[in-house]
């Protein structure tokens, strides 16, 4: 139930905050953080840092990836469809949203909706989260930069983490 309500909330915000005018503008980030999410599953299947665990109604985790998804979507359109001009402003967006994230994972684990595993806290996703909103900023003014940086930016997050390659 915990995941419906969390999932409305952002569709919510998303429809009330995002910029759905300019959608088109945010398409490509929008597919990056999918395609992030769907490589971290398939990468760590067998040895994940944080999981979702499903909790009825839901009954499989490949409807809380649709929920995931939705989440990512109404993300951009806010994060991004309201970035600020300016350095010192925009750094302060950006660390609201590390904070929004990282709450929103906090109240998850209260719920047991999310755990951790291997190693992975809160901090680790609180660090990750700088990361994550950092490089969809950057996607979205560098793309092909970004997709390049990504890939030993990844290597490195596999490493750090022993997670095995099989």
């Amino acid at each position: 139930m915990a995941e419906i309500i969390g999932v409305s909330t952002w569709i919510l915000a998303g429809f009330r905050w995002g910029d759905w005018r300019n959608w088109h503008k945010y398409h490509a980030t929008i597919l990056y953080f999918i395609l992030g999410d769907v490589l971290y599953y398939y990468i760590t299947y067998n040895y994940r840092l944080w999981s979702l665990n499903p909790t009825p109604p839901l009954t499989t985790e490949l409807v809380c990836l649709v929920g995931e998804f939705l989440v990512f979507t109404s993300t951009i359109l806010i994060y991004l469809g309201r970035y600020p001009t300016g350095h010192f402003i925009s750094a302060w967006w950006t660390s609201l949203w590390v904070l929004i994230y990282t709450a929103n994972e906090w109240l998850l684990t209260l719920t047991g909706t999310f755990t951790y595993d291997n190693g992975w806290t809160l901090f680790d996703s609180f660090l990750f989260n700088i990361l994550m909103l950092i490089l969809l900023r950057l996607h979205y003014i560098k793309p092909l930069f970004t997709l390049i940086l990504s890939i030993p930016i990844s290597i490195i997050l596999i490493i750090l983490n022993s997670i095995p390659i099989k």
